[in-house]
């Protein structure tokens, strides 16, 4: 890793596949820009997190400074407080807007917080709230398993075009909808839908901006290097930023003093071959070989 990690990204963000390292490389990121007087947030978006135990502290659910490291914090996402505070900041629209096509009563709030990728649209949403804000230099990013973050993204896109689809409806409608509402509302259903499309414009703005860099963390095993190639076609699919290839958990020379690990430094060489042919010169790879001891604290 260059001592300009992302090249001066806002965000830096680790994707990969799950256990191939990205956990451990996005604190080691992150403390080595706060090392440099940068203040930065470590934020974890896995539904399955391992940021507390690396730390070695608790950092769910709330931005906590990291002991022993000036300039370092550090938040696990936790969804139920982000359905939480989805219902705080955004239920009383949902009502709004609900019980403008429908005679509905407040229980809806708690379906709508509780749908299948509310929770994980509102992650992205919690995420623009800090690269907007002046608090942190640096969003180090630990994704969740490839699947689950590419689907993120996806969803963003597909919930983007969904409320445009929204607004035409409504537009459709209105007047129907109109002799049908009793008494004053508190922002048009309108308003509040095109609201909702800036929000997710702002988010996809956010993760194809110039400025926010992915890192695909793998292992040069066939499933790392068949992995890789599907996570790069699809975060090009959707013109994100990938800056890097990091290829983790390599057996150096000095490892490989038995049959044991010397086969599987062989095999290791063959799929590093396979990662150097596709990405060396673009992005570039970075090589991480594999440590004796845990990474923590």
């Amino acid at each position: 890793m260059s001592d300009d990690v992302g090249g001066g990204a806002r965000i830096v963000a680790f994707t990969g596949k799950g256990g191939v390292g990205k956990t451990t490389c996005s604190s080691a990121t992150a403390l080595h820009l706060a090392d440099r007087g940068e203040k930065t947030l470590l934020v974890s978006s896995d539904p399955s997190p391992s940021l507390s135990d690396i730390l070695e502290q608790n950092v769910s659910g709330e931005i906590t400074d990291v002991r022993g490291v000036d300039c370092m914090s550090a938040l696990e996402m936790d969804y139920d407080m982000i359905a939480e505070r989805w219902k705080d900041k955004f239920g009383e629209e949902v009502y709004e807007v609900a019980s403008s096509f429908l005679p509905v009563d407040r229980e809806i709030i708690d379906y709508f917080a509780n749908a299948p990728g509310i929770p994980e649209e509102f992650a992205i949403a919690e995420i623009l709230e800090h690269y907007e804000g002046n608090r942190f230099d640096r969003l180090v990013w630990d994704t969740a398993p490839a699947g689950g973050t590419l689907s993120l993204i996806k969803l963003q896109d597909k919930f983007y075009g969904h409320l445009g689809d929204a607004v035409k409806l409504y537009v459709r409608i209105k007047d129907r909808l109109r002799s049908l509402v009793e008494g004053e509302v508190k922002k048009s259903p309108m308003q509040i839908i095109s609201e909702w499309r800036q929000l997710a414009q702002d988010c996809l703005d956010m993760i194809t901006a110039e400025d926010t860099k992915f890192y695909v963390v793998t292992i040069p095993e066939s499933i790392g290097v068949n992995e890789t190639e599907r996570i790069i076609d699809n975060l090009n699919e959707f013109n994100l930023n990938v800056e890097k290839v990091i290829v983790n958990y390599l057996l150096t020379d000095a490892m490989c003093n038995c049959k044991y690990h010397s086969r599987r430094a062989d095999m290791q060489e063959r799929h590093l071959n396979q990662l150097r042919k596709a990405y060396e010169c673009d992005p570039g790879l970075v090589l991480l070989p594999r440590l004796p001891d845990e990474i923590k604290g």
